[in-house]
């Protein structure tokens, strides 16, 4: 792929009203394509597995079925964003994205039919893949087109995307099971069916509206391109932030998907509310999250100097306090429960936001972005495929406040690993590479 060579200080972009109409138009596109991909990843629990006979319908099978649903589901996610990863930087991020919400869409509208349950988790596996096709080529389009400047911020705006798509997500999938109208099984076909036409619809609309690089809009850039081969994933296997990275994500991310897919069931057995209530209170999750990423974003750039780590690591900190404390603040109701759900949210999520897309795309040169954030999104991935099994586990041998025990194991561990970078300076301000 040709390669600029430098072109501007970090945090320049250059200027003109057409450049404000693609960068709006590539911010508007990708939050659009994300969100509908988590259509087809909230909806795993309605996979209609219990119906093959592999399971009964206690609260105990269920639990199982979906613990194993979403293993395979992490296992497929996890490969994606290895595969994603080099296919954002080979191929580009727009058909990289195209490519795994076709195979997403078309693995979970296949689920409508009968089938046996070994096809069934195939089909999962297939879902889970393409759907780890979908951050890579999102971080490789962000390294691109988002001014460094404005990246942290613009980020932590940008990542209501995957906080209020899993929730309008989750929230579709309930409404369309629960339908009066429907009987259960119509009803789950239809939370089947809906996300997955939604998906291809948000597929079909960001492939349309994004481009690769601002030489494929018509834009101008200030030099010719020299030829450039890449180093494969040579030197992002040799980057010791990309490690600390990775390893700091499997710990949140088995942390946060616990949260995802557990909280409705871990409030309707502690509070013993009825269905709607629980997800109301589970929404707090991610409705909040999105003020923890800004407040990540404004905290770094404004008081910490543009250095990404010791937010980070202050946040988890803070989050393995509210875990600790939530077993205790939870007997006071669901006020005191969905306030600890908000904190635990905001905490959550500016972390995750910080670190797996700004600190990575700061962590490696432009070229190299899909892989580094196609590596980091896989290891993190593995913590996420092991989650739901830990969660079934703990839940059903030790009780609810044993999960939470975890949450505060994995944030103390995250947040150790960030802090060893504590002093780390800030991204170098030197020259930023740009590509066409």
């Amino acid at each position: 792929m040709a390669q600029l060579k430098p072109l501007a200080k970090k945090g320049t972009a250059p200027p003109g009203s057409a450049w404000s109409y693609w960068l709006g138009r590539i911010f508007v596109a990708t939050w659009i394509g994300y969100a509908g991909f988590y259509f087809c990843r909230r909806n795993i629990p309605w996979t209609p597995l219990p119906a093959t006979g592999h399971a009964g319908h206690s609260a105990a099978d269920w639990m199982s079925s979906l613990a194993y649903l979403l293993l395979v589901f992490g296992a497929g996610y996890t490969a994606g964003g290895v595969v994603g990863g080099w296919a954002a930087d080979r191929f580009g991020g727009r058909r990289t994205l195209l490519f795994g919400g076709l195979l997403s869409f078309l693995s979970t509208a296949l689920l409508m039919t009968p089938a046996p349950v070994a096809l069934i988790m195939l089909l999962q596996v297939l879902n889970g893949f393409g759907q780890g096709f979908g951050w890579p080529a999102l971080v490789k389009l962000f390294s691109v087109w988002m001014p460094r400047r404005q990246l942290a911020v613009g980020m932590a705006w940008w990542s209501t995307s995957y906080a209020l798509g899993s929730f309008l997500a989750n929230a579709l999938a309930t409404a369309l099971s629960t339908v009066d109208t429907f009987s259960i099984s119509t009803g789950s076909r239809l939370s089947i069916m809906v996300p997955s036409i939604l998906l291809l619809a948000t597929t079909l609309y960001f492939y349309n509206r994004v481009r690769d690089f601002p030489a494929d809009a018509g834009l101008v850039v200030a030099e010719a391109p020299t030829s450039a081969n890449g180093s494969g994933w040579r030197d992002v296997l040799r980057n010791p932030e990309i490690h600390l990275l990775a390893a700091f994500y499997f710990f949140l991310k088995l942390t946060r998907y616990a949260l995802l897919f557990w909280l409705p069931l871990y409030i309707l057995e502690t509070q013993h509310s009825h269905g709607s209530s629980a997800l109301m209170l589970s929404s707090l999750f991610e409705l909040t999250g999105f003020l923890g990423a800004l407040a990540a974003s404004y905290a770094s750039e404004r008081w910490f100097g543009a250095r990404r780590y010791p937010v980070g690591a202050i946040m988890l900190f803070l989050a393995a306090f509210v875990f600790l404390l939530h077993p205790v603040v939870s007997t006071a109701g669901a006020v005191a429960t969905g306030i600890s759900i908000s904190l635990i949210g905001i905490l959550i999520f500016g972390p995750d936001v910080l670190m797996s897309t700004i600190a990575v795309i700061e962590a490696v040169p432009p070229a190299e972005a899909g892989r580094g954030s196609g590596y980091v999104n896989a290891v993190g991935s593995l913590g996420q495929m092991i989650s739901p099994v830990l969660v079934a586990f703990l839940s059903h041998r030790f009780g609810w406040n044993s999960v939470f025990t975890l949450f505060v194991v994995c944030s103390l561990i995250a947040a150790a690993l960030l802090a060893t970078r504590w002093n780390g300076a800030p991204a170098d301000d030197g020259l930023v590479a740009q590509y066409i």
